[in-house]
């Protein structure tokens, strides 16, 4: 009986083992690819975001780069194209900028993830490594599509 409820354990423990592992593989799945700009808001309000702001996309790739095309808030619309470094791990993305270097290290910013399917890419930008963590009420939560 001790033999059968050891076997139990051990298998219970394994297949355990195994599904942690596939949930964070078909995380990190899930986030590679393009997403493009829905909206953003700040304490459950939607912010004015114009048509310039709309085109900005976020490629994930799976080698660790995430390809940003983004608005230089200029009239007209002008874009600019970066590649930076990213992790993904237990729902917090960090992105790390390389040319923006902060006391000899990358500009770091945290986002916890709320929402990711293969439609929908929803995080909160909860700080930086210059700022630290940032109050709740200044807290931007951006709203991504997937194309």
């Amino acid at each position: 009986m001790k033999k059968i409820f050891l076997a139990l354990i051990i298998s219970l423990a394994i297949l355990s083992c195994d599904s942690d592992n596939n949930d964070s593989s078909d995380q990190q799945n899930l986030i590679i690819g393009k997403w493009k700009l829905s909206s953003i808001s700040v304490n459950g309000q939607n912010l004015d975001i114009n048509a310039c702001m709309l085109e900005q996309t976020r490629t994930f790739q799976n080698n660790g780069n995430l390809i940003e095309y983004f608005w230089e808030e200029t009239t007209p619309c002008t874009y600019n194209t970066s590649t930076i470094q990213y992790t993904f791990n237990n729902d917090v993305l960090v992105s790390l900028n390389g040319d923006e270097v902060i006391n000899g290290m990358p500009f770091e910013i945290t986002n916890n993830v709320l929402t990711l399917n293969t439609s929908t890419l929803i995080y909160v930008e909860t700080g930086d490594n210059i700022d630290g963590t940032y109050p709740q009420n200044q807290q931007q939560t951006f709203t991504y599509i997937k194309i």
